[in-house]
């Protein structure tokens, strides 16, 4: 291939990767700013939903989640949020256990539970106090605490969609 071809196939490649970014964090954009409006885009299949979170329904509660360090130590921290079955019960979002719920971050991490974590009674929620402070803004505003996990490893921050799928 001569030179010039090579040039202008590297060429436009790095112009779709650039679109590409470009579309990508316009989306990530809207969904931030849904976030910091305490609102969340639910994606249940192709239909998009927004569920504005409310820090007043009976539903919002304040928990006590034990967590265990590298060393075996074991401590308490406090929560305040929305167990997720609830959240989407009250939208009307059926969730079974062959459901897959999949929570994405700002930075788009994604983390997917089952629809029997879900179902747990008291095990995901959907956080946005710590020891009843805001999260910080590393955090939040939308934390999913997945309480059973001790080590926090399937814990997400910076959560802005929640998608359902089965």
């Amino acid at each position: 291939m001569k030179k010039k071809t090579k040039l202008m196939l590297a060429a436009m490649a790095a112009l779709l990767v650039i679109g590409l970014i470009i579309i990508n964090r316009s989306l990530v954009k809207k969904e931030d700013e849904r976030a910091q409006k305490q609102q969340l885009t639910i994606l249940l299949g192709t239909e998009e939903k927004v569920y504005d979170y409310d820090e007043s329904v009976p539903e919002y509660q304040t928990f006590q989640t034990q967590m265990k360090r590298k060393n075996g130590d074991k401590f308490d921290k406090e929560y305040s949020g929305i167990e997720l079955r609830l959240l989407l019960a009250d939208m009307d979002i059926p969730v079974n256990n062959d459901t897959e719920v999949t929570a994405v971050c700002s930075d788009q991490y994604e983390i997917t539970l089952t629809g029997e974590e879900i179902l747990t009674v008291g095990n995901i929620y959907l956080v946005t106090r710590e020891s009843g402070e805001p999260l910080d803004e590393e955090s939040g505003p939308f934390m999913l605490v997945v309480n059973n996990d001790e080590f926090s490893t399937r814990w997400a921050k910076n959560v802005v969609k929640v998608k359902i799928s089965e």
